[in-house]
């Protein structure tokens, strides 16, 4: 990143100018968003729920409306003082369809620094989802309850993602309350011509795998050691897949009696048990080394979960209603995408201390550029 590049570093403004655009595509602004009475506009109050998000200071819903009342908040985020009132009032007002538009565009918009990972195409997502808890009087969000004597209710929330692995980022998320399961999730979200990456609790329902084939949507998705199928025609293991660890490949029909869909399954050695994965794609697309290598990238989902939670901070709920808690993780979303659109990546820990001390004044964009080159993690070789 060059030092005239973050004379450009101006998250809020390019957010509002992209929830403009986006706003205008939807047909304008509904409902009383449209009322010239309305004080607090739409952008106004997303942009503040967004400085609470980048603001290290701020942790609650009273706490960044006192921030409103400050001048530089007026003048840079809000245009004016946000009552509590208002403040809550509003969340019911904006469709988080809304945002999670604006997400896709940022996010197809974004060419991020990331590691090249060997044998990808492009067309390549892994389907994973991760949870909050939020609290006990969200009763919207109950999950279940534990056993015990000591046990209590969960409530809580889930964020279902395709991760795209060429670019290391999201394509598309959607949240929902934690019980709904995610293989709903996947089959509702997923898109004819991708290829989906997935742990053992998506093969658990054959049908759904069947009617995902006939869509086609393909996949790779990690089997139970139980499962049970009727071969077909088995494979030979070339060199380069022995090397992977393969020991066994073939093409068979999932179930006890083969009743399930036709898949092609290769069985992997493990450190301490085997991996069996279920695939559409065919010998000739993929061979299982290349299949074992695709499925080993699936963690670095995990690792963008990780960063999601804990170094955008994305922890303390700033509303509690359903509509405001999809508010804030959407904003969440988004104000990563503003990063990576500036710096090229994904900021780690201290990258992002660096860059909140500039947005807050205390640091100019020289300052932040050396920081932010000295904190930079070490490039890693991929396999």
């Amino acid at each position: 990143m060059r030092e005239e590049d973050l004379q450009q570093w101006k998250l809020l403004e390019r957010f509002r100018a992209a929830l403009d655009e986006q706003v205008q595509r939807a047909g304008g602004l509904q409902g009383t968003w449209a009322d010239p009475r309305r004080q607090t506009q739409l952008a106004d109050y997303l942009s503040l729920y967004l400085f609470g998000l980048f603001n290290p200071v701020v942790r609650t819903m009273r706490g960044l409306c006192e921030a409103s009342a400050l001048p530089r908040v007026q003048s840079d985020v809000c245009s004016r003082a946000v009552s509590l009132g208002s403040f809550s009032e509003a969340q019911a007002l904006v469709d988080p369809e809304l945002l999670g538009a604006l997400f896709a565009e940022l996010a197809a918009a974004s060419r991020p620094d990331a590691p090249q990972l060997a044998g990808l195409t492009g067309r390549e997502l892994v389907v994973d989802s991760t949870v909050w808890q939020v609290l006990p009087r969200m009763a919207w969000a109950f999950w279940r309850r534990h056993s015990g004597s000591n046990g209590g209710p969960d409530h809580a929330v889930r964020l279902h993602v395709h991760f795209d692995l060429a670019r290391m980022q999201v394509r598309r998320a959607e949240l929902t309350p934690a019980k709904v399961c995610e293989r709903e999730a996947w089959e509702r979200m997923a898109r004819p011509g991708e290829l989906y990456i997935g742990d053992r609790y998506y093969s658990y329902d054959y049908s759904k795998l069947g009617r995902l084939q006939l869509r086609d949507v393909g996949f790779i998705v990690r089997l139970r050691l139980d499962t049970q199928w009727v071969v077909e025609q088995e494979e030979t293991l070339s060199p380069a897949d022995l090397a992977a660890n393969a020991i066994w490949a073939g093409t068979v029909r999932l179930g006890k009696a083969g009743e399930g869909p036709r898949v092609r399954v290769i069985s992997l050695s493990g450190e301490t048990e085997n991996i069996l994965l279920a695939t559409t794609l065919s010998a000739q697309e993929a061979a299982p080394e290349l299949l074992a290598l695709l499925y080993r990238h699936r963690w670095q989902v995990e690792m963008f979960f990780r960063w999601l939670k804990c170094i955008l901070g994305c922890r303390h709920w700033l509303a509690e209603s359903p509509r405001g808690v999809a508010l804030q993780v959407y904003l969440a979303l988004i104000a990563g995408q503003l990063l990576v659109l500036y710096s090229g990546q994904r900021p780690n820990r201290r990258q992002m201390e660096a860059i909140q001390f500039y947005l807050m004044g205390w640091s100019d964009e020289r300052e932040l550029l050396a920081q932010l080159k000295r904190c930079a993690p070490k490039a890693k070789k991929t396999a």
